[in-house]
């Protein structure tokens, strides 16, 4: 026996067709579009073949929309995971990210994502940050890492009088 969706109104065809066209929820969209597939009298395992979805999922869906319509196919995201790293220590990889490495006495010209790391566990401000963790908090403070060509400054002390000969 096929499972397929109750018949829809004027309304919910309009909308669901609005939202798997033109949705800016993809999951949405997608759900939308089984239950459209479905409503054309679709089997469920064509939908699955044809969504990538499991017979399962595709039924679930159809379920869902049958008991409460559209808001039963609407995704229900939740807060995800808490942030790792609080304010404090976000404040920390910035602040040291905007330092200049010689002022602390490191023989940098400028910081590398991993020199941050090493100097940011050496100073314990964190117990472990990896590399990407950094660029992520640098982008949300407003600033960007950026690979730069590296050059090597002379130690010879009359370099300034001899470029500028």
């Amino acid at each position: 026996m096929s499972l397929y969706v109750r018949s829809l109104t004027y309304e919910e065809s309009t909308e669901l067709n609005d939202i798997a066209r033109n949705g800016n929820d993809v999951k949405f969209a997608r759900r939308a579009q089984v239950i459209i597939a479905s409503a054309a009298r679709t089997p469920v395992k064509q939908i699955t073949q044809v969504m990538g979805y499991s017979k399962l999922q595709v039924r679930r869906i159809i379920h869902a929309f049958n008991k409460e319509g559209i808001n039963g196919i609407r995704p229900k995201y939740r807060g995800g995971r808490p942030p790792t790293f609080t304010e404090e220590q976000r404040r920390a990889v910035v602040e040291l990210a905007e330092s200049c490495p010689k002022d602390l006495g490191y023989p940098l010209n400028q910081w590398s994502l991993s020199q941050l790391q090493l100097v940011l566990i050496k100073q314990k401000k964190v117990s472990y940050i990896s590399r990407p963790t950094i660029r992520t908090i640098l982008i949300d403070a407003g600033l960007s890492y950026q690979r730069t060509e590296t050059w090597k400054e002379s130690t010879d002390p009359q370099f300034e009088k001899k470029r500028d000969s």
